[in-house]
C-alpha cells in the first residue's frame, strides 16, 4: 500500500467516526512494515500512530512510536529533512497534551529550526508549527503569547491555497485565548461556515467548535447556555466514539456551568452520567 492509499484508507475510518477501526488498521500496517523491513512505511505509520494516540488519549504508546520513528530516520539517513521535522512537530504536540512540556518545547524548537531552513515562510507546515507551539503556550497559561503564535499561523495560512480547514481550526485556537469575549466570538464566527460544510462536519475539530462556543458562553456569564453546550459536545463526542477521558472533561465543565447557573436538576443529571461512566 503506497502513501496515498494508506492515508485515504485511514481518513475513511476517521470520516466514519471509527476510531477503533483506525487504530486496528494502523497496528496492522505497522506489523506489516516491521515484518517486511520497510522502514519508510514504518516511519509513516509511526507518525500516524502518534497522532492517533494523541487524539484518543492512548498515551502509553506515544514514546515507543517516537523512538521507533527516530530509528527509522537514522536508518534512512533522513536527518535534516522534512520527515524529521514533522516527526519532531508531531511528537511535540503529543508531549504537550501529555503534560511533558519541557520535552515538548525542545521538540518544537528543533522542528521550527528545521522548517525555517528547508521551507518557504508561507508553507502550511509553518502554520502548523505556529499553531502547535501556541497550544503549548496555552497549556503553560501564557495566553497572550499563545494568541500571538496563533495569529502568525493565520497570517501564513492567508497566503496558502486550499487552507480552509486549517484556517478554521486556527480561528478556534484564537478564540480559546482571545483577550475578550467579543474577539473570541468573532473568531468563532469566522470558523463557523467551514464547520457547517460537509467537510467540516467530518472534521475532528467540529467538537472543538462546539466546546469553544460553550466556553465563550461561560466567559460571558451565560452559564445555562455553557452547560447545555458542554453537555451537547459530550454527547456528540460519545456518539463519535471519542476517548472517554475527554468526555469526562466535557461533563465536568457542564456540571460546573450548571452549578454556576443554579440549575440543580441539570447538575444532578450530569452527576448521574458521571457516576454511570465511572
Amino acid at each position: 500500500m503506497d502513501g496515498n492509499a494508506f492515508y485515504e484508507k485511514l481518513d475513511g475510518f476517521y470520516a466514519a467516526g471509527d476510531a477503533a477501526g483506525a487504530y486496528a488498521f494502523l497496528h496492522a500496517q505497522r506489523g506489516e512494515a516491521l515484518q517486511s523491513g520497510d522502514r519508510a512505511r514504518l516511519l509513516t505509520v509511526d507518525n500516524a500512530l502518534i497522532g492517533h494516540c494523541r487524539e484518543n488519549v492512548i498515551f502509553d504508546e506515544v514514546e515507543g512510536c517516537y523512538r521507533e520513528a527516530l530509528a527509522c530516520i537514522e536508518a534512512l539517513d533522513l536527518h535534516g529533512t522534512h520527515a524529521e521535522a514533522t516527526t519532531f512537530l508531531n511528537t511535540a504536540t503529543a508531549f504537550c497534551i501529555m503534560g511533558r512540556t519541557e520535552e515538548s518545547e525542545a521538540l518544537y524548537d528543533a522542528a521550527e529550526a528545521l522548517y525555517r531552513r528547508i521551507l518557504p515562510p508561507n508553507d502550511p507546515y509553518m502554520a502548523a508549527m505556529f499553531n502547535n507551539r501556541g497550544l503549548l503556550l496555552r497549556a503553560q497559561g501564557r495566553s497572550a503569547a499563545a494568541y500571538a503564535s496563533f495569529r502568525k499561523a493565520l497570517e501564513v495560512l492567508g497566503a496558502c491555497a486550499d487552507a480552509e480547514a486549517e484556517t478554521a481550526a486556527t480561528h478556534l485556537n484564537l478564540a480559546s485565548v482571545s483577550p475578550d469575549v467579543p474577539t473570541g466570538e468573532a473568531h468563532l464566527a469566522a470558523a463557523a461556515p467551514y464547520f457547517a460544510s460537509p467537510d467540516g462536519q467530518r472534521d475532528i475539530h467540529r467538537f472543538t467548535a462546539l466546546a469553544t462556543a460553550a466556553e465563550l458562553n461561560f466567559r460571558k456569564g451565560d452559564y445555562a447556555a455553557a452547560g447545555s453546550g458542554f453537555e451537547e459536545t459530550a454527547a456528540a463526542w460519545k456518539k463519535a466514539g471519542g476517548a472517554p477521558q475527554r468526555r469526562a472533561v466535557l461533563l465536568r465543565n457542564a456540571l460546573k456551568s450548571y452549578e454556576k447557573a443554579g440549575d440543580a436538576a441539570a447538575a444532578a443529571r450530569i452527576r448521574a452520567e458521571q457516576e454511570a461512566e465511572a
